[in-house]
């Protein structure tokens, strides 16, 4: 009679789990995904790469000299599509962003044919694939519908991946495996650990397979290095190898902070290692992680770079977390294996709990909130910006980019060079003494930033010890300071009156334009 009512229990158990973890899946997406309808900046990058696809579609090379106050550092591929998919300036960052959540979608599916093809399980290809959703959503949500090329490259490496696991190593198999890694180093070139992976994996089992298909990604990767330096400029491979300074400290203090939140998973997938390795089949798997591990913990270590560092570490984590799930019943665990197979499943689920309380996004209804009111002022501030005759100086990029402002700074790559002693300080200096920007943009105030060490990834002391002598604040609210020319007349505390209504956002390819036309040539 205990053995039936156990039954029935884990049948119930099994009923309820995927309902369970597909509102954990919604729970963790939503903020994520409205967010990336709205007109305001996610991320750095989003105003950066908005520009550089102006850039390109003005017809300019990407790459004309190896350092420069405007700098380029990416792979051409993702800028030539969303060029091609924006058809006009206002519309490159939601296609971008729609690009980044296509590839975020497309990896949850890659994954859970993955998991399919390695224990022929449905449920944990299922779950494998909710929970790599689930996974970047709650604890990667800054990236997710972020106008950034990583998503999509990503999804190109797990394609690839499962066209080597699904062709058995087959030659034509590892050619389309070996053209979708460079597809995918073409859109991002931090993505080395899946190509990696399949290459020591081949190397244990057909060591002069691994030659050909070693040989075979060196080929494609040369050819593409020689069309991109034609067609976007010849300094393309030294900007895209530009060193950056290095910090071994920093690089842990950014693992413990991006892992940490997800160590229940994470161990999950450690676990599964070894029993991978024992089986030719799932030995990619394995590789894979302890691939990601090693690449991820070298790439933290650079400056700026940001929680997709351990993108491969999460996606390995879900792959093997999907086998986890399959292989439960079979695992000696203690205690755990006692627990029926869908208590633990919707444990790991629940456990993203904690990114999310750390995010602040596990209340959807005051995240949504902070996101509606965060849009009106940034509409406010580009408003602001507009009106001021000229050209400005922004640390978000975005807000310049929408007012119509010329590109001439780029925070993060200049700062870099000026520290590298490759840019001299001394000529924004002197143009800021000349008062030749019409506003300033800071995301604090320049006395804040002048204070601490961690802001002079964008402006260099000298920098913002100019911009206090020859600028005042003039317009501030809680996401930054603009600063006017001292000669301007004198500031109002409160914000403009003019606000901007966003439109809402179209999909098959119309522009969303939420901002008045731009009347300066960067804008056409």
């Amino acid at each position: 009679m205990k053995l039936l009512l156990g039954r029935i229990g884990s049948n119930r158990l099994s009923l309820i789990l995927p309902a369970f973890c597909a509102a954990i899946l919604v729970w963790t997406a939503v903020v994520p995904v409205v967010r990336a309808f709205r007109l305001l900046e996610i991320g750095y990058n989003e105003g950066w790469n908005a520009y550089t696809a102006l850039r390109l579609a003005a017809h300019q090379p990407l790459y004309p000299a190896p350092y420069g106050w405007t700098y380029v550092n990416y792979p051409a591929l993702s800028f030539h599509l969303i060029a091609a998919l924006g058809e006009s300036p206002s519309g490159y960052l939601f296609a971008a962003r729609m690009s980044s959540l296509a590839g975020l979608c497309l990896s949850g599916a890659l994954a859970a044919l993955i998991v399919w093809h390695m224990t022929r399980s449905r449920a944990a290809a299922w779950l494998a694939g909710a929970f790599l959703l689930a996974l970047f959503c709650a604890n990667a949500d800054t990236y997710v519908g972020m106008d950034d090329p990583q998503m999509l490259a990503q999804a190109l490496s797990l394609a690839g991946l499962y066209i080597y696991v699904r062709s058995n190593r087959g030659a034509a198999g590892l050619g389309v495996c070996a053209l979708l890694f460079v597809l995918s180093g073409n859109i991002k070139h931090n993505l080395i650990e899946f190509p990696l992976a399949v290459l020591v994996d081949l190397a244990m089992s057909k060591p002069r397979r691994a030659l050909r298909f070693a040989g075979a990604i060196a080929l494609m990767t040369a050819i593409s290095v020689v069309v991109t330096s034609h067609v976007d400029g010849a300094s393309y491979l030294s900007c895209l190898l530009s060193p950056r300074s290095y910090s071994v400290y920093a690089g842990a203090i950014k693992l413990r902070d991006w892992l940490g939140p997800i160590v229940l998973p994470l161990l999950a997938a450690v676990w599964m290692v070894r029993p991978c390795l024992k089986t030719s089949r799932r030995r990619v798997l394995a590789l894979l992680l302890i691939c990601a591990l090693v690449v991820d913990a070298v790439f933290c270590g650079g400056q700026g770079v940001a929680i997709n560092g351990v993108f491969g570490v999460m996606v390995a984590t879900a792959l093997l977390t999907g086998v986890f799930w399959a292989r439960l019943p079979r695992l000696s665990l203690g205690n755990i294996a006692a627990l029926p197979r869908p208590i633990v499943c919707a444990g790991l689920f629940l456990w993203l709990a904690i990114p999310m309380i750390l995010s602040g996004n596990w209340r959807t209804d005051k995240a949504l909130a902070q996101s509606r009111d965060q849009e009106r002022r940034f509409a406010s501030e580009v408003v602001y910006l507009r009106q001021q005759n000229g050209p400005a100086l922004c640390e978000s990029l975005l807000r310049c980019y929408y007012a119509g402002k010329p590109y001439r700074y780029d925070p993060f790559n200049a700062s870099r060079f000026i520290e590298q002693g490759k840019l001299d300080p001394g000529v924004m200096v002197n143009a800021l003494h000349d008062r030749k920007f019409a506003a300033i943009q800071l995301d604090e105030s320049a006395s804040s930033e002048l204070n601490d060490p961690w802001a002079y990834e964008r402006f260099q002391p000298p920098i913002l010890e100019a911009i206090l002598e020859n600028y005042r604040p003039a317009y501030s609210n809680q996401d930054g300071v603009i600063y006017l020319p001292r000669s301007a007349a004198r500031p109002t505390s409160a914000p403009p009156p003019t606000r901007l209504k966003p439109a809402a956002f179209k999909l098959q390819n119309r522009a969303r334009r939420s901002l008045p036309p731009c009347r300066l040539p960067s804008c056409r």
